[in-house]
């Protein structure tokens, strides 16, 4: 069977299932990832950790991966159902030689596939081992293992230890109500637990039965037909804020008390408040396309911001080398050094709570010094040629101040944006931001104009 070598994309493999993600293929995939993570001194081998999400197809890409990494002669400890960034603290902490989670994050139910990390919880990308790794499967013929791996079991309560890691150094100092939508995803597996840790937390839960098919809304919790039912809630006027994540928990979306989406720049801000408040300084991670107000109110308080391209391996990369307390992408992701500077939804949310529970302010109120500027949220372009477009914005707007970290970043004194291509989709993304609304009308105009 030819595979399609589109599923591997930047960061993970992913594509629909069945047409470009079956069980052969999750089988090769398992056979060709052991092959690439497990070194040749069997001695020192150590197992892979196997994740799943709760998508309908999960269960049986897993056991289809599972029969591939055990031909290849690596041991499996298979730990379940799980959220991604459950899945990267095993990774982090446990002695394997690294994993794999199944899953297609914040995709509609159609879509499957992996996500791959090695023995030192890092994630493998295209340029970090994605490439070789469809080079084995592109093979005709692999070398079965004279011993086949062990398929082994879970020894001990991964959960429990994984909420207490998350939970340590957060208390909620006063009674706080929120509603919390799980859409049906991995998440239900531990909210409730979690929550149960902080008496002052009373929450109404959304959607925390597990549902293959995202049958209440899509798993993409920027999307605003998700956000229809949190939204209701809060018009009562009983919830202080409320959460929605993904399918897999490693994105959060966060609305404040009134039912407005808030900008995940904007909840960084908070956290960097805090921050720097408590240790008198620190770095934060922001990528090009953050409101320039963020940027200017973490710089006010004495922290330092580094910009970083879009993509979570870029965030982490330029956390790990400044050692930054936090980081952001406006996708729904917050990063934070105490979480291995991984993404965390759940850590988010609790982290949230802790600071509005200890607020005698609303949200909206929290963040309304940071709305200085007309912002647009990620508007999304399909182009065909996308060298041709760069070169057009970049020719018709010389005299301003360029920047190429990713894709193009363009900045006059009273307005600026950034558009660059998708990492994940055949699209363009532009984010456009100006100090009035008229301006900002009249330079979105002009753009789709230029786009077009």
């Amino acid at each position: 069977m030819q595979i399609d070598p589109n599923i591997f994309k930047a960061y993970d493999i992913r594509g629909k299932f069945p047409e470009e993600i079956n069980l052969e293929v999750a089988e090769k995939i398992g056979y060709a990832t052991a092959k690439f993570l497990s070194p040749k001194q069997k001695r020192n081998k150590m197992p892979l950790l196997i994740c799943r999400d709760v998508r309908s197809s999960s269960p049986v890409l897993k056991e289809a991966l599972i029969r591939g990494i055990l031909a290849q002669g690596s041991d499996v400890v298979d730990i379940g159902i799980g959220t991604t960034p459950f899945f990267y603290f095993l990774t982090h902490t446990e002695n394997v030689d690294g994993g794999i989670m199944v899953t297609a994050s914040h995709n509609s139910a159609e879509y499957n596939g992996f996500k791959i990390r090695n023995k030192d919880g890092k994630a493998v990308s295209l340029e970090s081992g994605l490439k070789e790794i469809r080079k084995t499967i592109a093979k005709k013929n692999r070398t079965l293992n004279t011993r086949p791996g062990v398929l082994l079991l879970a020894k001990e309560n991964y959960k429990g230890r994984y909420l207490k890691f998350i939970s340590r150094n957060i208390s909620v100092p006063a009674k706080i109500s929120v509603v919390v939508d799980a859409g049906g995803g991995s998440t239900a597996f531990f909210l409730p637990d979690l929550l149960s840790r902080f008496p002052n937390i009373t929450y109404k839960p959304m959607f925390f039965e597990p549902d293959g098919t995202f049958s209440h809304h899509l798993p993409n919790p920027l999307l605003e037909e998700a956000q229809k039912y949190v939204r209701a809630e809060l018009k009562s006027g009983k919830f202080r804020f409320g959460a929605i994540f993904d399918s897999d928990g490693d994105r959060v979306a966060f609305l404040d008390e009134k039912g407005k989406l808030i900008r995940q720049d904007f909840i960084l801000a908070l956290f960097a408040q805090d921050e720097i408040k408590s240790k008198k300084g620190g770095t934060f991670v922001l990528t090009v396309n953050t409101s320039k107000r963020v940027r200017e109110s973490i710089e006010e308080l004495g922290g330092k911001v580094k910009l970083s391209p879009v993509g979570y391996i870029n965030v982490e990369k330029l956390m790990r080398i400044n050692n930054a307390s936090l980081g952001v992408e406006l996708s729904g992701k917050l990063y934070f050094r105490d979480f291995f500077f991984d993404e965390s939804g759940l850590l988010a949310f609790i982290r949230l709570t802790q600071i509005i529970a200890s607020n005698s302010r609303p949200l909206s109120q929290l963040i309304e010094p940071l709305e200085h500027y007309t912002t647009s949220p990620e508007i999304n372009f399909e182009m065909k040629n996308e060298t041709t477009i760069m070169s057009r914005v970049k020719k018709y707007y010389q005299k301003a101040k360029i920047s190429a970290k990713d894709g193009l970043t363009v900045e006059f004194p009273d307005w600026w944006f950034n558009i660059r291509p998708s990492n994940t989709e055949p699209v363009m993304r532009l984010v456009l931001e100006a100090k009035t609304q008229e301006l900002f009308d009249e330079k979105m105009r002009e753009l789709k104009s230029l786009l077009k």
